[in-house]
């Protein structure tokens, strides 16, 4: 097998054990099991690990989020919340710069839209743009890895597309009596608000490109 289709084999091979992953084992059930450790002094080691093995799970970077506000408290708990989000986001991205650019399939078109994309929006501003919308995080972390964008824009443009996002799930877990993933909601006027602003980031490179048509 070529080289080529070998990791066109592998890519989809890990998209169906992602997806497997995130059906059987939910954040919720996780969390319940190690909930003894949430207030223990191991919790540091608890949170990397979880920011760790997220993507592999596709859970939702808020319910982390939440969890840091929720131990931490906003100060100190939004901080360290942004900076895992944009560490969790790597794994992602680097597996999305290991697919190949060439060939056709659905691979090569969706690597082509995403090179395309990020051409007219721009890496920090299209990462940006796509994590304000309530996108999933690794369809977002695979396109900008695929699409070529430099990782200091990337992680910038996470920081920026993730910043309201995590400042909600911070408020909302600092003010929990106790850490439960059904509580960690984010009110829908505040999601169509930052989507908007998301769609907004993009409006003028979509205009310019569909004039170019």
């Amino acid at each position: 097998m070529p080289p080529s289709q070998r990791a066109r084999a592998v890519a989809v091979v890990a998209v169906a054990l992602v997806a497997t992953a995130a059906l059987l084992v939910s954040p919720a059930a996780a969390l319940d099991r190690v909930h003894a450790l949430l207030t223990s002094p191991w919790f540091p080691l608890l949170l990397v690990a979880l920011y760790a093995l997220r993507p592999l799970f596709a859970w939702p970077i808020t319910v982390l989020s939440a969890l840091c506000g929720y131990r931490y408290g906003l100060v100190l708990g939004l901080p360290i919340a942004l900076c895992g989000a944009v560490a969790t986001s790597l794994l992602p991205y680097y597996a999305g710069r290991r697919v190949p650019t060439d060939g056709g399939g659905l691979l090569g078109r969706l690597t082509a839209g995403s090179t395309a994309y990020f051409e007219r929006a721009g890496g920090v501003r299209g990462v940006a743009a796509a994590r304000l919308v309530p996108t999933p995080a690794e369809a977002v972390s695979g396109a900008a890895g695929a699409g070529g964008v430099p990782v200091r824009a990337f992680a910038l443009g996470t920081l920026l597309g993730e910043l309201p996002w995590t400042v909600a799930a911070v408020v909302t877990g600092a003010g929990l009596d106790r850490f439960v993933v059904s509580a960690v909601e984010v009110d829908p006027r505040l999601v169509a608000g930052i989507a908007a602003v998301g769609v907004l980031a993009v409006v003028g490179p979509a205009y310019a490109w569909w004039r170019e048509r």
